[in-house]
């Protein structure tokens, strides 16, 4: 797996990307699928302190459902 950061509005090989001029990140797996996608960043610099951030978690990070208690699974 891998992070890419990239300026949105750019083509790539395998998609046209919407304009917009924000910065954001996906984490990409070895086959090229996309497995997760940032929020848009203003500057470069932000939307990698976010890749960081999430580079620097681990498995003991906890993952808290915010699901109401009576929602189906």
């Amino acid at each position: 797996m891998q992070f890419e950061i990239h300026l949105e509005g750019v083509t790539r090989l395998t998609s046209l990307r919407n304009a917009g001029g924000d910065w954001r990140w996906e984490l990409v797996d070895d086959d090229g699928i996309v497995q997760a996608s940032g929020a848009g960043y203003r500057s470069k610099a932000d939307c990698r302190r976010a890749v960081e951030a999430l580079r620097a978690t681990n498995l003991e990070t906890p993952v808290i459902n915010r699901a109401p208690l009576d929602a189906q699974p």
